[in-house]
């Protein structure tokens, strides 16, 4: 990995939010430059709260920032700790009015390893048009980055396998970062379908080890829960620092007649960073 993309937020005034933090400590790790998309994703929403001031009892409350002096403050934040972190640093600022966002994000991950967003909660739009739009417009992975999100480095994965296209897309995306992990879990939710013999769970890890990448296969059923819910309590189970799943993997059809796993996810209060291709 070269080069990665994030579109980074304020956790608080003075904090970046987790995506861009997640992001830098894996552009350290890959030598890699992380290249900040700085924009509002959600105009209009109110500046971060501030910590209060208790040495100053008596001045006046603390104005919210405006939106240019947001996107600023964001700027110089992702610069500061690039530095500091020793990692390469470039800044794209989108302007407003001179092409959508949808359209923007879509030019610039086309060339860049991976796109980081971070997430709050179940997705809404625009933010899940946003991460759709790297899905099928792209051809390159994004990871969704909640606030709880750990490191990847020595961590643990859990891969989600049903022998679809976007399934393997999502495997061999995610190949550097299995290469750093400290234990990788191959997962077939097996309720809904039969699975070929020559694409069992086995079989991956079998290809995974020659990559240097020890990984052993669970199958699991959902039972009562969606197929998202059974991938989340998994990764629960394990406690997993990573989920790597093919993001819409199905026909149309199928995802309207029986639901899809990647809606599921979208759903859900995210906890763990998930990695999605298509």
């Amino acid at each position: 990995m070269k080069d990665l993309l994030t579109v980074p937020t304020l956790h608080s005034e003075n904090e970046l939010g987790h995506a861009a933090q997640f992001t830098l400590a894996l552009a350290r790790s890959f030598g890699a430059q992380l290249t900040a998309l700085i924009t509002e994703i959600e105009p209009g929403l109110p500046s971060p709260p501030v910590e209060p001031d208790n040495m100053q009892g008596g001045v006046e409350a603390h104005k919210p920032l405006s939106a240019s002096e947001r996107l600023t403050r964001i700027a110089s934040l992702v610069r500061g700790a690039a530095a500091l972190a020793g990692v390469p640093c470039a800044m794209l600022q989108e302007e407003r009015g001179s092409s959508s966002l949808r359209k923007v994000l879509i030019d610039n991950a086309c060339v860049r390893d991976l796109v980081t967003l971070d997430v709050f909660g179940p997705l809404r739009y625009p933010r899940q048009g946003l991460v759709e739009a790297v899905l099928f417009g792209t051809g390159r992975p994004i990871i969704l980055v909640p606030a709880a999100a750990g490191s990847l480095i020595d961590g643990r994965i859990l891969i989600a396998w049903d022998a679809t296209r976007s399934a393997a897309r999502a495997l061999h995306d995610a190949l550097p970062l299995l290469k750093l992990a400290r234990q990788v879990v191959v997962i077939s939710v097996i309720d809904d379908k039969d699975f070929p013999e020559s694409f069992t769970g086995k079989d991956l890890c079998r290809y995974l080890y020659r990559w240097d990448i020890d990984a052993r296969f669970e199958i699991a059923r959902r039972g009562s829960l969606t197929v998202g819910a059974a991938l989340l309590d998994c990764a629960r189970r394990i406690e997993a620092d990573l989920l790597v799943m093919g993001g819409f993997g199905h026909a149309f059809e199928r995802e309207l007649m029986f639901g899809s796993a990647t809606r599921d996810i979208f759903q859900s209060a995210i906890e763990l960073p998930i990695l999605l291709s298509h």
